[in-house]
């Protein structure tokens, strides 16, 4: 299994041969074919996705000590949500006979959130497992603490959006904070730009958190960002605010900052701490059609503001537009 040090190509290039990746072990359930892509990407940027990714693929394939090679490497990266690194060692672990090193796995995966009863008496790769000592005691101990799946699979999400200063200016420049603070696919049910509407996996773009707005204990407000990868490497996110309930419902979403098409006016977002937002609307004019020619090498020769947009956070998570004008240090 190669591990590789430093990068020798330009990060655009690693992140759109995951996707290729993705689509061919996802969408197109091809594991062979989408384990060279994997090593590809990793080669050029070693990533914690990347790597928990290629373990799926090999795993998939019976290679298990690859396959544990890349959990292992993705844990150290700092993989989120971590459980699912554990479990799926686990089940490595288990297939291969190491009942010792499967228990220790599952248990450390079950404390840092699995909760999947079902899955965990039913899964085949955890047979051997099941069929050694008290599993069913250790498994029930570890368990006896843990909530509803769907409502753990939530807190671990918005968790994972940290607290935002402000005032908040979300421009064009903004999308270089984002840095590589993506968000996991398991996530796909909070964030719906990830499936297409054929219900497969979205392959075109990254998915970033940018922070939480609001923190209540019946409202959760969060900004995420969204590059459009395949267009350019320097394609400017989109931001949309977005409201959850406690047990993780949709409220409310709004697009905020970029913009999803060309010929619509790009927004920048100016968020103040007393929960007023504030958009602004641009014309922009590139020295070539960023439709055909992307932005790498594309000078913006104008930005021009067309119009204002004002708006508040309800209490009950909505976002209301003002018709008047809001001074954002109210």
């Amino acid at each position: 299994m190669l591990v590789v040090h430093e990068t020798t190509g330009k990060n655009n290039d690693a992140d759109k041969l995951f996707l290729n990746a993705i689509d061919s072990y996802r969408n197109k359930k091809n594991p062979a074919g989408s384990i060279k892509l994997f090593k590809q990407s990793i080669v050029l940027k070693p990533q914690a996705k990347s790597y928990y990714e290629l373990g799926n693929a090999l795993f998939d394939m019976k290679k298990l000590k690859e396959a544990m090679q890349a959990y292992v490497i993705a844990e150290l990266l700092d993989y989120k949500p971590l459980h699912k690194v554990l479990y799926n060692m686990a089940c490595v672990y288990s297939i291969a006979g190491d009942a010792t090193s499967a228990r220790y796995c599952l248990i450390s995966a079950i404390e840092f959130g699995y909760s999947n009863v079902k899955n965990i008496y039913a899964d085949e790769d955890l047979a051997y497992l099941r069929s050694k000592g008290d599993f069913n005691n250790y498994v029930n101990a570890a368990l006896s603490g843990a909530t509803d799946p769907e409502k753990l699979q939530w807190n671990l999400f918005w968790h994972e959006f940290k607290p935002l200063e402000f005032p908040l200016v979300l421009d064009m420049k903004y999308g270089a904070n984002l840095g590589e603070d993506y968000i996991s696919y398991d996530y796909e049910r909070f964030v719906p730009e990830m499936r297409d509407g054929q219900f497969s996996r979205e392959v075109g773009s990254e998915y970033y958190h940018v922070g939480l707005v609001k923190n209540s204990d019946s409202v959760k407000t969060l900004i995420y960002a969204i590059r459009e990868v395949m267009m350019s490497e320097m394609a400017p996110p989109a931001y949309y605010i977005v409201s959850f309930d406690k047990q993780g419902k949709l409220i409310d979403k709004l697009l905020i900052a970029g913009q999803l098409k060309l010929d619509e006016p790009f927004k920048v977002a100016t968020l103040a701490e007393n929960g007023t937002i504030q958009v602004g609307l641009f014309k922009q004019v590139y020295e070539k059609d960023p439709e055909s020619a992307g932005y790498d090498d594309n000078k913006l020769l104008e930005s021009k503001e067309l119009d204002k947009e004002n708006y508040t956070i309800s209490s009950d998570g909505h976002f209301v537009k003002q018709q008047a004008l809001l001074s954002m240090n109210d």
